[in-house]
């Protein structure tokens, strides 16, 4: 009987240990044998309106406005299992928030009036403990 309780607690244990481990911060190796904790960077793109965040290619969230067709993308492959925010701000308008909705690439028709210009921002969430981007300069359209 003693053995079953071992197994059975010990089972119990690992279900704990489990959840704990996966919030444990992505690392790399330094090179010098010593693992670094990976930050997440967030940046605007100075070519056009747009903003990132990530630790990685393949852990990034991002969004991206085209003149072309008045097109807002979102990209959200950041593993946080939460909805990337994007913030859009035409001069002289309100800022529009805007949402992937759990898609990794979403576009939204923007519908802005011309000889405006536009900034973006980009938040890996919409929780108060996102990281977030500051704002692209200004664009005109």
């Amino acid at each position: 009987m003693n053995v079953h309780r071992n197994r059975i607690a010990s089972a119990c244990a690992g279900v704990l240990i489990a959840p704990a481990l996966a919030a444990v911060p992505a690392v790399a190796d330094s090179g010098n044998g010593a693992p670094q904790v990976r930050k997440t960077t967030c940046e605007t793109v100075t070519v056009e309106p747009a903003a990132y965040c990530g630790t990685s290619a393949k852990n990034v969230t991002q969004v991206t406005y085209y003149d072309k067709g008045d097109k807002i993308h979102i990209l959200d492959k950041y593993n946080n299992d939460r909805w990337t925010k994007a913030i859009v701000h035409v001069q002289g308008h309100s800022k529009k928030k805007f949402s992937s909705k759990g898609k990794k690439h979403r576009v939204v028709e923007g519908h802005y009036p011309e000889d405006r210009s536009i900034r973006v921002k980009v938040c890996t969430s919409w929780t108060k403990k996102a990281k977030c981007s500051g704002w692209s300069r200004y664009f005109a359209t």
